[in-house]
């Protein structure tokens, strides 16, 4: 039974791409997220439906009749079913008892029914109703332990009732579903939408299956993905059918105010256009739920692919722009609960573009860990002289811009340009040292550009810049190259801080001729104001310009210091391979220390580089897993494996793993799931193996 569920990756947020085994007997895999179709007599009589739904894999059955053993493994032999009774306790238990082979060993599994009643009339009685559904089904769960159970969970508007549902469903390992029956029935209660959701991925194994079921029309889909709901109960779009309602994925539109049908399903395409004026009509009807469900079908399959190709945070932020409460719902989660999003949010997307759409993508957690973690292990060059302010490009990474290349044409006709430290002002990231704009998501990034900048984006950038320039010597000068907004931010920075900024004089763009001169001008004028106590290696400027983001990019994902252990004086470490990844080589003992992938901005280290970072006795603050034995078997790390862990794992990120006497590293690998999921999980993969002992 620890099998039901298997997390595969994590994506942005709490969504989660995982799979799901319905049968016992049999490996039949679903894959989530998914959505629910529901079965009924009237629709399994219309051919469109099966035309359509032939090939769907899971269902949703409410009538004992489906339950026929001929129906489920003839017809429909590879599908999962979820039976959810929409009748009484009572009637719910006669029907159960009288099917436990079915349930037992076929491609079903049932939710414990929570219908009555639907309303209550104070906090009180929901309780108590609460507490006697509790009793009831925990006398299910314990006289049927080898049956797998779903958990109708109910709130009546009081998100703290959530408490009540915890004990039980730790103590009962056979529920492996959690069915939310009215928690999202109204988005306007966003706080408690997701305290409820935080609930569950704090205090419960994170292998539990989520479902949603209500009043949830396709809309809400990105954003109950978003949230980690792993099923969508699609039945609510039924009861809109019988009511006349036209599903346009955008808007709920009475049938007979469709003038053009805006879809070409099946449906659409035959006889519904002729009876949009009918006011009587059950083929109306019946026509009218196979699109929605087609509509809720079609828009889970654009959800899949948005997880697994593209950057699903944008998906959902342009799916909610219409919606105050969705959007409210994002700003939340940003502000709130970044300590707890953070670490199921993939450090990185590999070869992904990332449309910022405006204050909804400010502060969304893959922006927010990357400033933090700049801020924190960004330390500057003891070698640098000065400061150069620039502004950001469209192209990425900045170097290959056409701008960049003529600021490096005036930067590098002074000596001293390996002493230069420049910083890159952009919005929404905020300021980026010129050896991280190789990484994610400084490399995939896209904003609509006017030259005008929100309060907010003034904000994050400038607050980003004090945090970066305070680590430098005050008397370092700081050459601001900036025009429009951007000399906005430098001059309140320059308002706070006693550093020494100076001003070119920029006239029309800052690549203008004049510009350019006015920066070589500055540059000149101030080059030799600060004398540095250390020098740079002398090494060639392509090298040392790899080498300085190398180590910043090594300290970014292992911590300030980390780089300069690996890469040293001593050492010549590049040699590139491919337009795709640049290996680190020791020319001295021809030892592979890493390899820098391009199209994900991460540095995977080999056993033998993190050896030069990591030492006994091995701190397990930072980037470390606990192996519970001495050597690892196969490519996969498994939480039953993992002894103890750092609190900071992030998925995406590369871990070091030791042996359980913390003498020696014995693998590496990119991690699969997050600190969250380790401490709050029993089973699942946790590290894809690069490289063991």
């Amino acid at each position: 039974m620890s099998n039901f569920f298997e997390l595969l990756e994590n994506r942005i947020g709490f969504s989660r791409i995982g799979r799901i085994n319905f049968s016992k007997v049999e490996k039949l895999y679903i894959r989530t997220p998914n959505v629910a179709i529901p079965i009924k007599n009237v629709l399994m009589k219309q051919f469109s439906f099966i035309q359509e739904f032939e090939n769907h894999d899971l269902f949703i059955i409410s009538k004992e009749i489906f339950l026929k053993i001929g129906f489920l493994r003839e017809k429909f032999r590879n599908t999962g079913f979820i039976f959810s009774y929409p009748g009484t306790y009572e009637k719910y238990r006669e029907i159960l008892e009288k099917n436990l082979e079915i349930f037992t060993k076929d491609n079903v599994i049932s939710i414990i029914p929570f219908n009555i009643p639907s309303t209550t009339i104070g906090r009180d009685f929901a309780e108590s109703e609460v507490k006697n559904y509790l009793t009831s089904a925990v006398d299910i769960l314990k006289t049927n332990p080898t049956i797998n159970f779903g958990l109708s969970i109910r709130l009546f508007d009081y998100s703290e009732l959530i408490d009540l549902y915890i004990p039980v469903i730790k103590e009962n390992e056979n529920i492996k579903i959690l069915n939310f029956v009215d928690v999202f029935d109204r988005f306007s209660n966003f706080r408690k939408i997701i305290n409820s959701i935080v609930e569950i991925k704090t205090k419960l194994d994170n292998n539990i299956v989520i479902m949603a079921s209500g009043r949830i029309v396709p809309k809400y889909f990105p954003m109950l993905v978003y949230l980690g709901v792993d099923l969508i109960d699609s039945s609510f779009l039924l009861y809109l059918s019988a009511e006349n309602f036209y599903d346009t994925l955008e808007y709920l539109l009475p049938i007979h105010k469709v003038k053009y049908l805006p879809c070409s399903c099946v449906v659409c395409k035959g006889n519904l256009k002729n009876l949009v004026g009918s006011k009587q009509s059950s083929e109306k009807i019946d026509l009218l739920c196979i699109h929605n469900l087609i509509v809720a079908h079609n828009y889970m399959m654009k959800i899949k692919q948005y997880l697994r190709h593209e950057d699903y945070r944008g998906f959902v932020e342009k799916s909610s722009l219409d919606d105050t409460a969705l959007i409210s719902m994002l700003k939340i989660l940003d502000k709130n609960y970044f300590p707890l999003v953070r670490f199921e949010t993939p450090i990185s997307q590999k070869t992904k573009k990332v449309n910022c759409l405006g204050p909804s993508s400010y502060n969304r957690p893959d922006f927010r860990e990357f400033r933090q973690r700049t801020i924190n292990n960004f330390e500057p060059e003891p070698w640098t002289t000065m400061i150069i302010l620039l502004p950001c490009s469209a192209k990425k990474p900045y170097s290959l811009s056409k701008s960049h290349k003529k600021f490096h044409s005036v930067l590098r006709k002074f000596q001293e340009f390996t002493n230069f430290q420049e910083i890159i002002l952009t919005s929404p990231l905020g300021a980026i040292p010129r050896q991280l704009e190789n990484i994610y998501p400084v490399n995939s990034y896209d904003i609509s550009v006017t030259g005008d900048w929100d309060d907010t984006e003034k904000e994050i950038t400038s607050e980003m810049l004090h945090h970066i320039v305070t680590k430098y010597n005050e008397d370092i000068p700081i050459i601001c190259h900036l025009g429009s907004d951007y000399l906005d931010i430098a001059e309140k920075v320059n308002s706070i801080l006693p550093h020494n900024f100076h001003f070119t004089k920029v006239d029309g763009k800052v690549t203008s001729k004049e510009s350019l001169k006015s920066l070589e001008s500055l540059v000149k004028q101030h080059v030799s104001d600060f004398k540095s106590l250390s020098k740079f290696p002398e090494k060639n400027y392509l090298s040392n310009t790899w080498i300085r983001k190398l180590i910043k990019i090594l300290d970014y994902q292992f911590g300030g210091g980390s780089g300069i252990k690996i890469i040293n004086d001593d050492l010549i470490p590049l040699r590139f391979t491919s337009k795709s990844q640049v290996d680190l080589i020791d020319l001295k003992t021809k030892d592979k220390l890493g390899i820098f992938k391009t199209l994900s901005g991460q540095i995977c280290l080999t056993i033998k580089g993190l050896k030069r970072m990591a030492h006994v006795p091995f701190s397990i603050d930072s980037n470390i897993i606990i192996f519970d034995g001495q050597e690892i078997q196969g490519n996969t790390l498994f939480r039953q494996g993992v002894l103890d862990f750092s609190s900071n794992l992030i998925p995406n990120n590369y871990v070091i793993i030791i042996d359980k006497e913390k003498k020696e590293i014995i693998g590496t690998g990119n991690l699969i799931v997050g600190s969250n999921f380790i401490r709050n999980s029993k089973t699942g993969r946790v590290v894809k193996i690069s490289e063991k002992k």
